[in-house]
């Protein structure tokens, strides 16, 4: 019997929403020199190396209030199965006030699956270090009023950790 949940209801129907507008390629592109890529992801160089990017981001993240959760080392994950990768670090981070107004409520928990918020610190064939993440500000104007409001907010907040990140060092 399938489930009649509002909640579950209004998950599929953004579960549907995206995968539409990937599959039909309707979203923007954001203008760069060197490649057109969606604004969907955000992209940003570093200007030191990968350990010291990981260390100045994780302490940002920490003095803004958020929890680092765990860390991914995908290229360590795929070298254990036989492939070879420059390194790639899928950072989650979580801020408990965010999280907790999404996920208390019955309405808004079906947000789920996008939370805790992801960052990835990688290093590219020619060794540049870029910081990665899902452009949340833009995915919130897709959302109901309410969960829009608080993923607008966490965005932004993440942005800014990022910002003093860079800052820091250069």
């Amino acid at each position: 019997m399938p489930i009649k949940s509002p909640s579950v209801a209004r998950g599929a129907t953004l579960a549907l929403v995206a995968l539409l507008v990937l599959a039909t390629g309707r979203f923007e592109h954001q203008a760069s020199a060197q490649s057109a890529k969606p604004q969907f992801f955000v992209e940003t160089e570093s200007p030191a190396n990968l350990p010291r990017t990981v260390e100045v981001f994780l302490e940002e993240a920490r003095a803004a209030g958020w929890s680092l959760l765990t860390t991914h080392n995908m290229a360590g994950i795929l070298s254990a199965r036989g492939y070879t990768l420059h390194p790639v670090l899928i950072i989650e981070v979580c801020s408990g006030k965010y999280s907790a107004e999404l996920l208390g409520k019955d309405e808004t928990r079906y947000v789920s699956s996008m939370i805790p918020c992801r960052v990835a610190i990688y290093q590219t064939s020619t060794g540049k270090v870029v910081v990665s993440r899902m452009n949340t500000i833009m995915f919130a104007g897709m959302l109901e009023p309410a969960v829009a409001d608080v993923i607008r907010k966490s965005g932004e907040e993440m942005e800014a950790i990022i910002a003093k990140t860079l800052a820091r060092l250069k």
